[in-house]
Protein backbone atom coordinates (compact mmCIF):
# COMPACT_ATOMS: atom_id res chain seq x y z
CA UNK A 1 0.00 0.00 0.00
CA UNK A 2 1.45 3.38 -0.94
CA UNK A 3 1.99 6.00 1.75
CA UNK A 4 -0.90 8.34 0.79
CA UNK A 5 -3.23 5.33 0.74
CA UNK A 6 -2.00 4.19 4.16
CA UNK A 7 -2.81 7.62 5.54
CA UNK A 8 -6.14 7.72 3.71
CA UNK A 9 -7.13 4.33 5.13
CA UNK A 10 -6.10 5.40 8.61
CA UNK A 11 -8.05 8.68 8.33
CA UNK A 12 -11.18 6.96 7.06
CA UNK A 13 -11.05 4.34 9.83
CA UNK A 14 -10.25 6.92 12.52
CA UNK A 15 -13.20 9.06 11.53
CA UNK A 16 -15.46 6.00 11.51
CA UNK A 17 -14.21 4.68 14.87
CA UNK A 18 -14.74 8.04 16.52
CA UNK A 19 -18.04 8.78 14.80
CA UNK A 20 -16.75 11.93 13.12
CA UNK A 21 -18.27 13.27 9.94
CA UNK A 22 -16.18 14.93 7.27
CA UNK A 23 -17.72 18.30 8.19
CA UNK A 24 -16.95 17.86 11.90
CA UNK A 25 -13.34 16.95 11.21
CA UNK A 26 -12.98 19.84 8.77
CA UNK A 27 -14.20 22.29 11.44
CA UNK A 28 -11.87 20.79 14.04
CA UNK A 29 -8.81 20.95 11.80
CA UNK A 30 -9.69 24.27 10.14
CA UNK A 31 -10.00 23.20 6.50
CA UNK A 32 -12.81 22.88 3.96
CA UNK A 33 -14.81 19.66 3.74
CA UNK A 34 -13.39 19.11 0.27
CA UNK A 35 -9.86 19.03 1.66
CA UNK A 36 -10.81 16.27 4.10
CA UNK A 37 -12.34 14.41 1.16
CA UNK A 38 -9.10 14.68 -0.80
CA UNK A 39 -7.13 13.34 2.19
CA UNK A 40 -9.59 10.46 2.66
CA UNK A 41 -9.34 9.46 -1.00
CA UNK A 42 -5.54 9.58 -0.93
CA UNK A 43 -5.29 12.33 -3.54
CA UNK A 44 -3.03 14.45 -1.33
CA UNK A 45 -1.57 14.30 2.15
CA UNK A 46 -1.87 17.09 4.72
CA UNK A 47 0.86 19.63 5.24
CA UNK A 48 2.87 19.48 8.46
CA UNK A 49 0.61 22.11 10.03
CA UNK A 50 -2.50 20.02 9.36
CA UNK A 51 -0.80 16.78 10.39
CA UNK A 52 -0.28 18.39 13.81
CA UNK A 53 -3.91 19.53 13.97
CA UNK A 54 -5.08 16.02 13.04
CA UNK A 55 -2.82 14.51 15.70
CA UNK A 56 -4.26 16.92 18.27
CA UNK A 57 -7.83 16.19 17.16
CA UNK A 58 -7.39 12.43 17.39
CA UNK A 59 -5.23 12.57 20.53
CA UNK A 60 -2.28 10.72 19.03
CA UNK A 61 1.40 11.41 18.52
CA UNK A 62 2.24 13.41 15.42
CA UNK A 63 5.04 10.91 14.68
CA UNK A 64 2.39 8.27 13.92
CA UNK A 65 0.94 10.46 11.18
CA UNK A 66 4.40 11.34 9.88
CA UNK A 67 5.04 7.61 9.39
CA UNK A 68 1.69 7.08 7.67
CA UNK A 69 2.36 9.78 5.09
CA UNK A 70 5.92 8.58 4.51
CA UNK A 71 7.92 11.29 6.25
CA UNK A 72 11.25 10.23 7.73
CA UNK A 73 10.94 9.64 11.45
CA UNK A 74 14.01 9.56 13.68
CA UNK A 75 12.56 7.14 16.20
CA UNK A 76 10.03 4.57 15.10
CA UNK A 77 7.14 4.00 17.46
CA UNK A 78 3.80 2.33 17.14
CA UNK A 79 3.02 -0.65 15.00
CA UNK A 80 5.08 0.25 11.95
CA UNK A 81 4.35 -0.16 8.26
CA UNK A 82 3.28 -3.81 8.45
CA UNK A 83 0.05 -3.06 10.33
CA UNK A 84 -3.08 -2.21 8.39
CA UNK A 85 -4.06 1.45 8.89
CA UNK A 86 -7.62 0.43 9.79
CA UNK A 87 -6.32 -1.76 12.62
CA UNK A 88 -4.01 1.01 13.81
CA UNK A 89 -6.89 3.51 13.76
CA UNK A 90 -9.13 1.16 15.74
CA UNK A 91 -6.41 0.58 18.33
CA UNK A 92 -5.83 4.30 18.65
CA UNK A 93 -9.55 4.92 19.14
CA UNK A 94 -9.68 2.34 21.93
CA UNK A 95 -6.51 3.72 23.50
CA UNK A 96 -7.96 7.23 23.48
CA UNK A 97 -11.17 5.97 25.10
CA UNK A 98 -9.24 4.02 27.74
CA UNK A 99 -7.07 7.08 28.44
CA UNK A 100 -10.17 9.27 28.88
CA UNK A 101 -11.82 6.75 31.21
CA UNK A 102 -8.70 6.44 33.32
CA UNK A 103 -8.25 10.21 33.57
CA UNK A 104 -11.87 11.01 34.38
CA UNK A 105 -13.03 8.02 36.45
CA UNK A 106 -10.01 6.64 38.27
CA UNK A 107 -7.62 8.21 40.72
CA UNK A 108 -4.09 8.17 39.35
CA UNK A 109 -2.96 5.90 42.18
CA UNK A 110 -5.19 3.14 40.71
CA UNK A 111 -4.04 3.39 37.08
CA UNK A 112 -1.40 0.68 37.32
CA UNK A 113 -3.75 -1.74 39.08
CA UNK A 114 -6.43 -1.04 36.47
CA UNK A 115 -4.05 -1.73 33.58
CA UNK A 116 -2.82 -4.92 35.25
CA UNK A 117 -6.44 -6.04 35.71
CA UNK A 118 -7.14 -5.34 32.03
CA UNK A 119 -4.06 -7.35 31.01
CA UNK A 120 -5.13 -10.26 33.24
CA UNK A 121 -8.62 -10.14 31.75
CA UNK A 122 -7.20 -10.11 28.20
CA UNK A 123 -4.96 -13.09 28.99
CA UNK A 124 -7.89 -14.99 30.49
CA UNK A 125 -10.10 -14.24 27.49
CA UNK A 126 -7.32 -15.27 25.12
CA UNK A 127 -6.79 -18.55 26.97
CA UNK A 128 -10.53 -19.25 27.01
CA UNK A 129 -10.86 -18.45 23.32
CA UNK A 130 -7.94 -20.73 22.44
CA UNK A 131 -9.43 -23.55 24.52
CA UNK A 132 -12.86 -23.17 22.87
CA UNK A 133 -11.34 -23.17 19.39
CA UNK A 134 -9.21 -26.21 20.21
CA UNK A 135 -12.17 -28.11 21.64
CA UNK A 136 -14.28 -27.20 18.60
CA UNK A 137 -11.62 -28.47 16.22
CA UNK A 138 -11.27 -31.75 18.14
CA UNK A 139 -15.06 -32.19 18.22
CA UNK A 140 -15.41 -31.43 14.50
CA UNK A 141 -12.65 -33.92 13.64
CA UNK A 142 -14.30 -36.62 15.77
CA UNK A 143 -17.68 -35.97 14.15
CA UNK A 144 -16.17 -36.09 10.67
CA UNK A 145 -14.44 -39.38 11.50
CA UNK A 146 -17.67 -40.86 12.90
CA UNK A 147 -19.61 -39.77 9.81
CA UNK A 148 -17.00 -41.33 7.51
CA UNK A 149 -17.08 -44.63 9.42
CA UNK A 150 -20.88 -44.92 9.29
CA UNK A 151 -21.35 -43.98 5.65
CA UNK A 152 -22.41 -47.06 3.65
CA UNK A 153 -20.40 -47.90 0.55
CA UNK A 154 -22.08 -47.05 -2.77
CA UNK A 155 -24.07 -49.86 -4.45
CA UNK A 156 -22.34 -49.26 -7.73
CA UNK A 157 -19.13 -47.65 -8.91
CA UNK A 158 -19.31 -43.89 -8.86
CA UNK A 159 -20.11 -42.26 -12.15
CA UNK A 160 -22.07 -45.17 -13.60
CA UNK A 161 -25.83 -45.28 -14.00
CA UNK A 162 -27.82 -48.51 -13.77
Amino acid sequence: MSEPNRFAGWLQASMHNRGLTQAQLARSVGVADTQISRWRRGQVVPTLQYLQRLADTFGIERMTLDQLVGLPVAQATGSGPGVEPEVEAELQAHQARLRAVMQTRLPRSMWQAYVEACVALAEGLSTSAKRVVSESLVRAAAEAKADAEHEPPPDRPLGFRP
